[in-house]
């Protein structure tokens, strides 16, 4: 039982396009920071990076468990 290589392209490619997406909700919460709003930004900084992988295992989970990926 190994894992479809097609399957594991996909995930990848889920994976990278939702993390650029966050990318720069990041950008604009560092630019908070920039401003001084320090606690909010960095708090939502965190928050995204913690989204990216979050995303990231559950879409891996799912490619090792051979859920439907799409």
């Amino acid at each position: 039982m190994g894992v479809n290589p097609k399957n594991a392209i996909d995930t990848a490619r889920d994976i990278a396009t939702y993390a650029v997406e966050m990318s720069g909700d990041i950008v604009d919460n560092a630019i908070e920071v920039l401003k001084g709003n320090v606690t909010e930004g960095v708090s939502n900084i965190v928050q995204d990076s913690l989204d990216i992988a979050g995303h990231s295992v559950e879409r891996l989970k799912d490619l090792v468990t051979d859920r439907d990926v799409e």
